[in-house]
């Protein structure tokens, strides 16, 4: 609804080798939980991968809520080594195909807007996201897309008659992450109403990520109006990522907050990206 909980997400799960089949991860997942709570957390979601799955909830006391779809759109195949470089040519020319969009009738610019400029998005997506959705504010941009994340993150705006329509932040590990790096770019924000605006911002991501060097691009979204732009530009529905919510405590929300359509996740909201 309109109030603020205080949620965490879940991230991080490692046992070593040696150690396994002892009740490690149970233990340490407990004593998570319980510091969260002590420190006034109500709410934890997360996406566990096939080998977390049935530890967290079978045993955790996690509800999978429903599953979100990751997309990909595919910008270059010549870093791909799964590849074989003959066909390498092929494919690029095939994915240089892929709709993107346009962004005929609007001034893309890069940067991050004007606060006073941002408002009116930030107040539209709080709308939207409604009743269950990660809490965006320009302090919460700053914090999450800070230069210290490493990911290059680049802001993209759409402008129509000196206003601003819509952005978007897309962004890619840079050289710090080391071998690590996969060329894996991630569209992390979609901010606006404008249909046609935010479709302007896609196509804009798109050209720079490919002159960037990005092998992909790639969200997750369980948002309608974004998922329909992403078709149209070029996305496919890669796969169903499974997302489980936990509460804590002897909180009692006033919303479901254990079902899937009561939520509003996109990108950034995932610490992968």
């Amino acid at each position: 609804g309109d109030s603020i909980t205080r949620g965490a997400q879940s991230m991080d799960t490692m046992t070593h080798p040696d150690f396994q089949g002892r009740g490690i991860f149970t233990k340490l997942a407990t004593t998570c939980y319980e510091q969260a709570e002590r420190s006034g957390y109500q709410v934890l979601y997360g996406f566990p991968n096939p080998l977390s799955y049935p530890g967290f909830v079978n045993r955790l006391g996690w509800t999978h809520a429903g599953d979100m779809t990751h997309w990909i759109r595919l910008i270059s195949v010549s870093g791909i080594s799964r590849i074989p470089p003959p066909v390498r040519p092929f494919v690029n020319v095939a994915a240089k195909l892929l709709p993107k969009g346009s962004t005929k009738g609007f001034e893309i610019t890069y940067g991050k807007p004007p606060a006073g400029e941002l408002e009116p998005l930030l107040a539209a997506w709080e709308r939207a996201a409604a009743p269950c959705g990660v809490h965006r504010s320009a302090g919460w941009l700053d914090w999450r897309y800070a230069e210290s994340a490493e990911n290059n993150y680049i802001w993209v705006c759409a402008y129509q008659d000196d206003a601003l329509q819509a952005c978007g932040v897309w962004g890619m590990q840079n050289a710090s992450w080391g071998s690590v790096a996969d060329q894996r770019a991630h569209l992390v924000e979609l901010l606006g109403s404008d249909i046609r605006a935010l479709k302007a911002v896609v196509a804009a991501v798109i050209d720079q990520a490919s002159s960037q060097g990005a092998i992909l691009l790639e969200t997750v979204s369980n948002i309608d109006r974004l998922n329909k732009i992403f078709r149209r530009a070029g996305f496919y529905a890669h796969r169903q990522a499974p997302f489980i919510v936990r509460t804590l405590g002897q909180w009692t929300p006033e919303v479901d907050v254990l079902s899937n359509g009561n939520w509003h996740i996109f990108g950034g909201d995932i610490d992968t990206f």
